[in-house]
């Protein structure tokens, strides 16, 4: 009887199904991985923001020690050719300028001419410099951003200038000072309404500016832990937005001076919109609501005066206490399209409208009682 012959099989290869199912699992297990990635990559993002606030928080109780006040907000300044001859007055530096010793960048800082204003050809190093501390690692299209202008500080050389992620809040007002050389001054009254730690202070008197002291912590009577100090106000939201335009403008700045419009956010100088900031407009303003066209009262620079964040649902703010907390888009505000002004453009709320818990924070003295769990 013929012993039947056994044959080896060789390896048998997928078929179609099996082949399909198998890229099915790993397109499933893809999508399920990928958001979980980039919710991680957010949440480190996100830590190192919190640290940034945390870090100039730091740095204003330590100058608040050093010098028995918070640094300055808004404040002007002159400006002084290279012959030494008088050029005007203009926007002088600001809190993140002044905090630099306070946060290891003491050669910066000694770097600063302080007897001219940001903007001068003796001051390039400084206002050239971009500072990682102050951009939000979120905001991607600041990293290493700088915008060109020509005849910066009426000295006729192009500066490059840097950004910031973060501004210091001045209160719910937005206005900016009339100019008592036009014969026209409210801003005395204009100043006493600046309502947040890091107000403006005015100008020279010799300019016929009136002024007032920079904010000392006893002044802050609602609580230190009740009171906005900085706040985010994302770079990358503003580039892609401008006042009276149809938004979006989408292309950046580049290193080379090609910019759509020169945007906000220059970290040097105490300009509303550029290192300061006001909650007049609720926290991530839409996109439609950037085309409010300014007033007399209002500063063209509605992005750059309203805190944004490229974090989901709201922003991270630094209050006064030193803490970090982030405070959600869904926070109480009030109806900003419903508020006036007055001759001296200050705001007129309709009867029986009162701050938001949003504005209420950001005042040193309002004497509101707010919980945490109102935001």
């Amino acid at each position: 009887m013929p012993i039947p012959s056994h044959r080896s099989r060789g390896p048998q290869g997928f078929t179609l199904i099996e082949l399909l199912v198998v890229i099915v699992i790993i397109a499933v297990l893809i999508s399920l991985l990928l958001p979980a990635v980039q919710s991680a990559r957010e949440a480190a993002r996100r830590a190192q923001c919190i640290n940034n606030l945390k870090q100039l928080a730091l740095a204003c109780h330590n100058y608040e020690s050093a010098n028995g006040s918070f640094p300055m907000g808004r404040n002007i300044q002159q400006y002084i050719s290279t012959s030494g001859s008088f050029q005007g007055y203009y926007d002088g530096w600001g809190a993140m300028a002044e905090l630099l010793q306070f946060t290891e960048q003491s050669p910066l800082y000694n770097a600063i001419n302080q007897s001219l204003g940001p903007y001068q050809i003796r001051n390039y190093t400084v206002i050239n410099t971009g500072i990682s501390l102050l951009w939000c690692p979120s905001d991607g299209d600041i990293l290493n951003l700088r915008f060109f202008e020509a005849g910066a500080g009426w000295d006729g050389t192009t500066l490059p200038i840097t950004y910031t992620s973060y501004r210091g809040v001045i209160g719910t007002f937005t206005a900016s000072p009339n100019d008592p050389l036009s014969g026209v001054d409210s801003s005395s009254i204009q100043l006493g309404a600046y309502e947040g730690i890091l107000r403006e202070t005015g100008g020279p008197s010799w300019l016929g500016y009136p002024s007032q002291g920079p904010v000392r912590i006893a002044m802050i009577t609602d609580g230190t832990s009740n009171t906005l100090l900085f706040g985010e106000c994302a770079q990358s939201k503003i580039l892609k937005f401008k006042v009276g335009t149809t938004p979006p403008l989408s292309t950046p700045c580049d290193n080379t001076g090609n910019c759509p419009f020169e945007g906000q956010g220059w970290w040097a100088d105490s300009d509303f919109g550029d290192s300061s900031m006001s909650t007049f407009y609720p926290i991530n303003i839409k996109g439609a609501d950037f085309t409010v066209l300014a007033s007399n009262c209002e500063p063209a620079n509605v992005g750059g005066t309203t805190a944004t964040s490229m974090h989901p649902g709201g922003a991270n703010f630094a209050f006064a206490d030193g803490s970090v907390r982030f405070l959600k888009d869904s926070i109480n505000s009030w109806n900003w399209q419903n508020i006036g002004r007055d001759a001296n453009c200050l705001l007129v709320l309709p009867p029986g409208m009162g701050r938001g818990v949003y504005q209420a924070l950001s005042t040193r003295n309002g004497g509101e009682v707010i919980s945490s769990d109102q935001y």
